[in-house]
């Protein structure tokens, strides 16, 4: 089946690139996923990856559009989806929240990350020329990101996760009332994620008032495992944008 709704924003998270959502993006004609800078088939490399740069990229493609905007935010770029529609939500209806960290004003989403207890995600820090990065641990991909995932769908996000600089988790969002606070927000919470636990995911959303939030019986990364399923909850959650 596919789906042709208003346009769409898709926002990957950490260690990924926008080749994440290409599923979905066979399902959903009117969603666009960039690359966040530093990341996928992008130009540049671990320098490149800031929470100012990841914005300003998110905000080019809303500037682009042609009609009003649902961002879809994932693991880390729920982060990136808030500070987005602060800067323009005049042209975003809404936000998906797709498993997502959703830091407060000042936050940082390294604090919200050490918060969660339960999540299996190992990391290792690693020196690549004068920048700094993190490192998926051996078995992480598997355990954490992809732990509902058949052999061919783990074997393609194998081949292409990536180094990720820690300078977008240590930079604190800035958000207001009248810019993130205004626009329509929705979560969906993923039961089998073992990257985020669901009840760190539920406890971000109700936070910031999600509303619908919708659980979806999958892991981390349902844009590979269960495309259909989760096209269905997006199209769900963003009802009332």
């Amino acid at each position: 089946m596919v789906y042709v709704w208003k346009m769409y924003v898709l926002i990957h998270g950490a260690y990924h690139g926008a080749w994440c959502w290409g599923a979905v993006q066979q399902l959903l004609p009117n969603a666009v996923a960039p690359n966040l800078p530093g990341h996928g088939g992008d130009p540049g490399w671990l320098s490149s990856q800031t929470l100012d740069a990841y914005t300003a990229r998110i905000i080019d493609a809303i500037d682009a559009a042609a009609s009003p905007i649902t961002l879809v935010g994932h693991s880390m770029g729920g982060a990136i989806a808030a500070q987005a529609a602060n800067a323009r939500p005049d042209r975003v209806t809404g936000i998906v929240f797709l498993t997502a960290y959703i830091p407060l004003h000042g936050e940082k989403i390294s604090d919200v990350v050490k918060t969660d207890p339960a999540s299996h995600v190992q990391v290792k820090r690693l020196t690549s020329g004068e920048d700094e990065a993190l490192s998926l641990m051996t078995g992480t991909v598997e355990d954490a990101f992809y732990n509902d995932a058949d052999a061919s769908q783990l074997g393609f996000a194998q081949d292409r996760v990536q180094l990720q600089s820690p300078n977008p988790f240590q930079t604190p969002l800035t958000l207001s009332d009248k810019g993130f606070g205004s626009v329509g927000k929705a979560a969906i919470i993923c039961l089998k994620d073992r990257a985020i636990s669901p009840g760190h995911q539920r406890w971000m959303a109700e936070r910031v008032g999600c509303d619908p939030i919708i659980d979806l019986d999958v892991g981390h990364s349902p844009f590979v495992t269960a495309p259909d399923a989760l096209v269905a909850a997006v199209q769900s959650a963003a009802k009332n944008f």
